[in-house]
């Protein structure tokens, strides 16, 4: 007999999205997606028939949230018909004397386990012959892991399966520049010599492949991509831990929301319109949040119209940011003798450009000048 488990991290439920100028409407649907796909990983764990979920850390955005979105979060995760255990992360750590956890735990039926101790946790009286040996978080930021008590262990309860679950960045796979994420290593993990490690923190699941066969550890990702920096569509793992400890684990899909950014060099109007019907195709889901950036030049009509193309297309994708500060105006003489007075120095320096047809040089030229007159 195996034991199959639904591994997940990283859903942010509470996340408000003040981080972006988003329009209201659409920061009230990117977090209300958050529980939709909650929801869905209970739909998905239930017919799955997983007998164990692992939520390894930062269920929640902060560690103040809403009672509401407390209630929401104890109800939705009691549609799982089995054992879920959620650890505490870096944005949701435990602290004693802080609301959050203590008000989940009143609410939460007994099958909510939440792992806030550094200690072995038999899942025997659940029917599953396994212990967890979690890593949880007290504080948003450390220099140190909480792997410690787990490699100290003298003897390990009696269990059929050993799973760690920790929250934190591993070196050389998810980014720690100063060491404040509750730094790991992968032979630090490896060495625990558990069946299997589930991971939290990095947003982009690893290893970066569809199955993931006896992986010490593997990351869960988000879910839910919560913005630009997440280009994937919303991930967990399905894993089955055999006897032997062999495991096996799946990549399911599991988000609403996608964002992408897309690069569009312009040098005409004809330019503009294929770029404005490419993008219209994300329109065709309604869950694509679009960043474009552009480059290039217009000739100066085109330029002063480029407006109406972003608003048209605001129409048809759920939301659209442009960066078009490297877009500019194609120069010509006409431009210029339009916008500098004749015998200026900027006069003569553009034409004397334009007669040497170098149009990079051109368009730079004009671009310090611009810079200057402001």
């Amino acid at each position: 007999m195996s034991l199959k488990l639904l591994h997940t991290a990283d859903l942010h439920l509470g996340m408000t999205f003040r981080n972006r100028d988003y329009p209201e409407e659409v920061r009230e649907q990117l977090s209300e997606a958050r529980f939709d796909t909650l929801a869905g990983l209970m739909t998905r764990a239930n017919k799955e028939q997983c007998r164990l979920m692992i939520v390894a850390g930062d269920l929640f955005h902060r560690s103040y949230v809403a009672a509401s979105v407390i209630k929401r979060a104890v109800e939705t995760l009691s549609r799982f018909q089995g054992c879920v255990a959620i650890l505490p992360g870096n944005h949701d750590y435990y602290e004693p004397y802080g609301s959050l956890w203590p008000e989940f735990k009143e609410r939460a039926p007994e099958e909510l386990i939440l792992l806030t101790e550094k200690k072995p946790y038999p899942l025997h009286d659940y029917g599953i012959e396994a212990v967890l040996y979690p890593a949880p978080c007290d504080a948003k930021h450390s220099p140190t892991n909480r792997l410690d008590w787990i490699k100290e262990l003298i003897e390990k309860p009696q269990g059929k399966w050993h799973i760690g679950v920790a929250h934190g960045a591993v070196k050389g796979i998810s980014p720690d520049f100063e060491s404040q994420y509750y730094p790991m290593e992968e032979a630090e993990l490896a060495a625990l010599n558990l069946d299997h490690i589930c991971l939290g923190h990095t947003h982009i699941s690893h290893p970066d492949q569809e199955e993931a066969d006896s992986r010490p550890f593997i990351y869960a990702g988000t879910p839910e991509p919560d913005g630009f920096d997440c280009r994937h569509q919303g991930r967990a793992w399905i894993t089955e831990v055999e006897e032997s400890g062999h495991s096996l684990s799946r990549l399911i899909d599991t988000g609403r929301f996608c964002f992408t950014e897309v690069h569009g060099q312009i040098r005409n109007r004809e330019d503009l319109e294929t770029l404005q019907r490419d993008l219209a195709n994300f329109a065709k889901t309604k869950h694509t949040l679009v960043k474009l950036k552009l480059s290039g030049t217009l000739p100066e009509e085109d330029y002063n119209a480029r407006f109406a193309a972003y608003n048209s297309l605001r129409e048809e994708l759920f939301y659209l940011e442009v960066d078009d500060s490297e877009l500019s105006v194609e120069i010509t003489p006409a431009v210029i003798a339009a916008n500098y007075p004749e015998g200026s120095f900027p006069y003569r320096l553009l034409n004397r450009l334009a007669e040497k047809d170098d149009p990079e040089a051109l368009q730079t030229a004009y671009r310090l000048v611009e810079e200057v007159r402001r």
